[in-house]
């Protein structure tokens, strides 16, 4: 496996470019839409649109990603395009649910102090409500990043590129050190990015912020 990688480094360079693109327009998008899904579901008065929202995006979780993938191939044709909706498809359940459990269990003193304070409802919300839920936050975009970096090796099936084709190649020529190279850099890149995204957890979340906004 490192003969194969030292020898072919520029080619596994490109294909870890192309995965490291896969996963960030599909987690950034997943990231975007899920914050929203989850502060629209979680507002007073929308109790009924959150149920619905929230079990439609579950539902897509229960889907296999090889079957989320083929739908978006029938779909959208072959290419980066379908794979990265699958994968944002894919990967917004967990942002959804953190994003959720998390804006839902403020404590209500928080947000009525904040009130007889002066402040509207959208200063709490990105003041008081989303700073208190950083890390129910952070552990749905670390569990979505490993779940997308994973799950984009499948994209290779529709031609989307990525490490899944050095892992495809080395299945059909029958060649172990391209299969493990394959793997191997997939779960690094998982784990370096899992690490950033605890060390970004750990610069955001500081005791007192709230108070001192306040």
């Amino acid at each position: 496996m490192i003969t194969y990688l030292s020898q072919n480094s520029s080619y596994v360079l490109e294909k870890l470019g192309q995965h490291v693109m896969l996963f960030l327009l599909s987690w950034i998008l997943a990231m975007a839409i899920g914050m929203i899904i989850a502060i629209i579901s979680t507002r007073p008065g929308n109790e009924q649109i959150g149920k619905i929202l929230i079990a439609v995006t579950g539902a897509a979780q229960a889907i296999p990603s090889i079957a989320v993938i083929a739908l978006s191939y029938i779909f959208l044709g072959i290419g980066a395009t379908p794979a990265v909706f699958a994968l944002f498809i894919y990967s917004l359940v967990p942002i959804t649910f953190n994003a959720a459990s998390g804006l839902l269990n403020v404590d209500p003193a928080m947000k009525r102090a904040a009130r007889g304070m002066g402040m509207t409802n959208t200063q709490i919300l990105f003041r008081i409500e989303i700073p208190v839920s950083v890390r129910p936050i952070m552990a749905g975009a670390r569990s979505a990043a490993t779940i997308t970096i994973g799950a984009a090796t499948i994209a290779t099936v529709i031609g989307a590129g990525g490490l899944g084709d050095i892992i495809l190649i080395g299945l059909r020529l029958m060649e172990l050190d391209m299969i493990l190279a394959g793997a191997v850099v997939t779960a690094a890149l998982a784990v370096a990015v899992d690490g950033l995204l605890a060390l970004l957890e750990r610069v955001t979340i500081s005791p007192g912020l709230v108070t001192k906004e306040i």
